[in-house]
């Protein structure tokens, strides 16, 4: 269902505010960082009479519906299902884009009705579009991974035409253009041993950008930090250059622990975005790990490396 054109979408979250109160805040900030405005009712018994009227005509003014689901069922209205539920049931057939965050439940202190009921909600949403969370650093990191493709298209709303066509192919010609380069050179270190003895080597690598982007692209079609991507990259030179580390050292029957050069890895990284294949999703607020992710540019491109190789 296409978005209308509004200065920011409005995403509809439905969720039982007595059991997910704290992850309903980190919801809300995901949703408003990508340019949306988050509505919800924050209903619970001691809140007075549940609306349903006035439920009904948000939800028929939202772009986006996100049912949050935490430890339990919901509290149960008159007609003997969960408000939650029917807020859901309600959205689906008004054919609203909708979103499900289902919590990996532990179920404990539910009775058998309320597991069953549970998961009766967790089927009816696996029909669409869900994911599963168990924290509140999982809904910071889905939320961003389901919502960017819906949300991230209302930045360019006011943008002509013309003007979003002509950026999109200029940024396709980098893309193209970076790709097609023969080689990327990086510099990596590594222990080689030998006859009992450890050897450090240093030994430059001219990667194409293909494989460069393919050692770390598969892993990056959800959120993952620098040091992951970092790791599958020295993993695949370990792997892939054996040999030219091992030539280096005379009778050298084994390498390991791989490094790639900090500030080279970091150039990667900066190429790889200003590519558009990759880009930054989240970042703790400590500040001490940023989160990646494939752009929809870089799954298209991690696609048709797979069916070439």
């Amino acid at each position: 269902m296409a978005i209308s054109p509004k200065k920011s979408p409005i995403v509809f979250i439905s969720a039982d505010v007595n059991d997910c109160m704290t992850s309903m805040y980190t919801l809300n900030r995901v949703v408003m960082q990508l340019g949306g405005l988050p509505v919800s009712t924050y209903f619970g018994p001691q809140s007075g009479e549940y609306d349903w009227k006035v439920v009904r005509e948000a939800i028929d003014k939202c772009d986006i519906y996100i049912l949050l689901v935490g430890d339990s069922y919901g509290i149960i209205s008159d007609s003997g299902e969960s408000f939650i539920h029917r807020e859901a049931v309600y959205a689906k057939s008004k054919q609203k884009t909708v979103i499900a965050l289902l919590k990996n439940a532990e179920l404990k202190g539910l009775t058998d009705t309320s597991v069953q009921r549970l998961k009766s909600l967790h089927r009816l949403m696996m029909s669409g579009t869900f994911k599963y969370w168990s924290t509140k650093e999982d809904i910071l990191l889905l939320a961003r991974q389901v919502l960017r493709d819906h949300l991230k298209p209302q930045f360019k709303v006011g943008a002509k035409k013309e003007n979003i066509a002509e950026s999109q192919k200029m940024q396709q010609a980098i893309t193209d253009t970076l790709f097609k380069m023969d080689s990327y050179p990086l510099k990596f270190t590594g222990k080689v041993f030998a006859h009992g003895n450890c050897h450090d080597v240093e030994l430059s690598i001219d990667m194409t950008w293909e494989n460069a982007f393919f050692s770390i692209g598969t892993m990056m079609t959800s959120p993952v930090t620098e040091d992951r991507m970092r790791s599958a990259l020295q993993a695949y030179i370990e792997e892939a250059y054996q040999s030219q580390f091992l030539d280096k050292v005379p009778d050298g029957h084994a390498v390991g622990d791989v490094k790639c050069n900090e500030i080279e890895f970091q150039r990667l990284k900066a190429y790889l975005k200003g590519a558009g294949v990759i880009e930054n999703v989240a970042s703790e607020q400590s500040g001490l790990r940023n989160y990646w992710q494939l752009t929809s540019s870089g799954e298209l491109r991690l696609q048709q490396l797979l069916v070439a190789n």
